[in-house]
């Protein structure tokens, strides 16, 4: 694989994800459920641009050349297996949060939410990282982990703040079995 075509894969790659986020048919409650303030705009707005025009300008156009890294087929190789994965996360956490009927009342807890609070973010952490083993630019790989750490740090405390007021003890059982962006290992217990 050459840098051209790894940059061509990652914008397939951000086509496929786009195509995840609205691929449902109730794909819609996903959007509506989010109480789209301020910082939720802001957010998708810095989102938006760190994990889809960077890669576009980048794969596109030579304005970020001088940030390119030592190109590694390897590393671009590895960045496809985690691009489907993050793909297959993004379509998991869409599909699975829409399929209850009351899902304003009812806490999702099937799919791939019982294994992951926030699958969501799971995708964006792995399509960051994937943004940088494609494009192997540093700016446009340090834009998507840094948006990444951004959301997750101002998004995931909030969401579990509403969470337990929404739910209660259901919430904590509910955060105790499972992990917040990656499944919870089973501990093993001393006797």
């Amino acid at each position: 694989m050459t840098d051209q075509i790894s940059e061509l894969v990652l914008i397939i790659l951000i086509a496929g994800a786009t195509l995840a986020l609205f691929s449902s048919n109730s794909r819609w409650r996903f959007l509506e459920d989010n109480k789209w303030d301020n910082e939720i705009t802001a957010l998708t707005i810095v989102t938006l641009i760190s994990m889809v025009s960077l890669p576009l300008i980048d794969a596109t156009l030579p304005w970020l050349e001088f940030a390119d890294l030592r190109y590694y087929d390897e590393i671009a190789w590895f960045g496809v297996l985690s691009g489907s994965l993050g793909i297959w996360l993004l379509y998991r956490a869409v599909r699975d949060y829409s399929a209850p009927a009351n899902y304003q009342k009812k806490l999702v807890a099937k799919g791939i939410y019982r294994y992951i609070r926030y699958p969501f973010y799971s995708a964006l952490l792995v399509l960051a990282l994937t943004q940088l083993l494609l494009s192997q630019n540093w700016l446009a790989g340090v834009a998507g982990l840094m948006t990444f750490v951004l959301v997750y740090c101002l998004r995931v405390p909030r969401e579990e703040e509403d969470g337990l007021e929404k739910y209660g003890h259901h919430y904590l059982d509910y955060m105790s079995q499972t992990g917040d962006i990656w499944p919870r290992l089973p501990l093993k217990h001393q006797d």
